[in-house]
């Protein structure tokens, strides 16, 4: 801790900045998952694995994304891009990502 006391309020706040949120249990995060794919994602992609869900054939579906066994990483550096045409930019925070790619890889069978 800095010896400084402007410098230890500075380095305290920060801190209490940087420290996550209560954690959520992993049926919160994907329930949390699956209410934003339902409420943002299903413009264009089948989001469930049930039929006669909405989505587009421009898009491919939840399910489909899941069975290709895609790294987390690698869906979570796909969502944090801009897309231009092809899909559009929500601006989800961390938390809303993890959410997505926990609904998402919640439907591989």
């Amino acid at each position: 801790m800095p010896r400084h006391p402007m410098l230890a309020a500075a380095a305290l706040g920060l801190a209490l900045l940087s420290a996550p949120a209560a954690a959520q249990t992993a049926g919160e995060v994907l329930a949390q998952g699956r209410a934003l794919a339902e409420s943002w994602c299903a413009n264009c992609h089948v989001t469930g694995d049930a039929p006669g869900r909405s989505g587009s054939d421009a898009a491919p579906t939840f399910a489909t994304i899941a069975r290709q066994n895609p790294d987390p990483a690698t869906l979570r550096t796909w969502l944090g891009q801009r897309h231009k045409a092809m899909m559009p930019n929500y601006n989800l925070s961390r938390d809303e990502v993890d959410g997505v790619i926990t609904y998402i890889l919640s439907l591989r069978r």
